[in-house]
């Protein structure tokens, strides 16, 4: 029989029932815009909110002052590199092969109504021989003939023929000639064997069956004590000319070259016409102490010749040889 007596419990009040609530029907879009109709947005929490960063102005003027720089040097570094000689910069300087430095070469004028050589099919020159001589090279020493210049009008009287029918074939040049002529690199000189500077007078013979019309000449030493001597012969024709220069080109010895040979594994090159080298039989060091070469361009052959005790720099030889004949050509 149990025992466990359970409490009956107090009635409850009645609770009254709610009458339920009709939706309101919308009477018309929320306007985002009206205060009134716009829905209500539960703002933002604090914590979610990133405040934008504030521009660092200091940074920003240390990258332009550092681009500012840069461009700066760069373009101070490309003037000083472009001002100066290639040569002239710590570094860059090539080694000095013996050539030498010559000032721009500049072409005489011309006689009233003659032509360059290049136009005639026979390559006859009609200007000023001694303007087509090479000038001195920087740092050379004028020595012989251009040691004294002459002047425009003191020609030789061997040279003073040729001066004056240069002069009747242009049709009266010397009157229609400014009064003032640049000046010329070489000198006038007779037509003989000191022009030429040959000690065997065999040699001169040719001069007179040949018949030299004139003859200029240029000399120089450098500070390495090469001398050089240049010497332009003037001819009535081309085919004049091209027999002196098979005839003496064979000379075995000058005045200054006690003995030569035909240097026949060298390459020379020339403007125009033909050219025939010979090297000296005395050598310094396997260089040969002298260097002979005569150069037929036209109406006219030329004479180079360097000598050096201590042996004749190659380059520089090649040098002479092509500017010479370019100012024939």
């Amino acid at each position: 029989m149990s025992t466990d007596i359970t409490p009956n419990p107090e009635p409850s009040e009645p609770v009254e029932p709610v009458e339920p609530v009709e939706p309101v029907e919308p009477t018309g879009s929320a306007d985002p815009t009206d205060p009134d109709t716009a829905p209500e947005t539960a703002p933002e929490a604090a914590g979610d909110a990133v405040a934008a960063p504030k521009p660092d102005r200091k940074r920003a003027w240390q990258v332009g002052a550092a681009l500012l720089l840069t461009l700066v040097t760069g373009a101070a570094t490309a003037v000083a590199v472009t001002l100066p000689d290639r040569t002239d910069l710590p570094g860059l300087a090539t080694p000095n092969d013996g050539r030498y430095t010559f000032p721009e070469l500049t072409l005489p004028p011309l006689p009233a109504g003659a032509s360059a050589p290049a136009e005639y099919k026979i390559k006859t020159h009609a200007a000023d021989l001694r303007g087509l001589l090479l000038p001195l090279p920087k740092g050379a020493v004028g020595t012989g003939p251009s040691a004294a210049p002459s002047a425009a009008g003191s020609a030789s009287p061997s040279a003073s023929p040729s001066a004056s029918e240069s002069a009747s074939a242009s049709g009266s040049a010397s009157a229609s000639a400014p009064a003032s002529l640049p000046p010329v690199a070489g000198r006038w000189m007779p037509c003989d064997l000191d022009m030429m500077l040959a000690k065997d007078e065999s040699y001169g013979q040719w001069l007179i069956s040949d018949a030299c019309r004139g003859a200029a000449a240029q000399g120089w030493t450098t500070k390495d004590g090469t001398r050089t001597e240049l010497r332009l012969i003037h001819f009535g024709s081309q085919d004049e000319a091209s027999r002196f220069f098979g005839s003496v080109s064979l000379m075995p010895a000058t005045k200054d070259i006690e003995n030569s040979h035909t240097d026949v594994d060298g390459k020379y090159a020339v403007a125009l016409g033909q050219v025939n080298v010979r090297l000296s039989d005395a050598e310094a060091g396997g260089v040969a102490t002298g260097r002979l070469g005569w150069v037929q361009c036209g109406d006219v052959v030329a004479l180079v010749q360097m000598t050096n005790p201590h042996g004749v720099p190659s380059q520089a030889f090649h040098q002479v040889v092509l500017l010479q004949s370019s100012l024939l050509a």
